[in-house]
């Protein structure tokens, strides 16, 4: 039975695996921002909307550091500032989201070979 999650586990880790996935889809956006040299708001606004939206998902995945970080992402690049400055601070941004789900991902397995060892060790008495 090694190696086999809960039902619980598997949906939360294809929730949090659908989350990764969107904040790809920003990197992606980020470094088209990154690299663009015209027309600027023509990839600011699809990078707002983005992160209005994956601030939604984090918040109903109850992932609030996240949604929190998202919609402060909106608002610095509504900003006006240098785009190397906003460029920086997204890129931080989308590295900092990236390691807190792998870190979620992480924490929803650990939790479940512990939760399955105390059962098997509960089951040998």
């Amino acid at each position: 039975m090694a190696g086999k999650l809960s039902p619980r586990a598997q949906t939360r880790l294809a929730e949090l695996a659908e989350l990764d996935r969107r904040v790809h889809t920003v990197h992606g956006l980020v470094e088209q921002y990154a690299v663009a040299r015209v027309n600027l708001e023509s990839l600011e606004i699809p990078l707002r909307r983005n992160f209005t939206q994956l601030k939604m998902h984090f918040m109903g995945a109850g992932l609030d550091a996240l949604s929190q970080l998202a919609g402060s992402m909106e608002m610095t690049i509504r900003r006006g500032m240098a785009q190397s400055a906003k460029t920086r601070i997204l890129r931080e941004a989308v590295g900092n989201m990236r390691l807190q789900l792998e870190m979620e991902q992480r924490s929803v397995i650990s939790e479940e070979r512990e939760r399955e060892a105390a059962e098997s060790g509960s089951g040998e008495d």
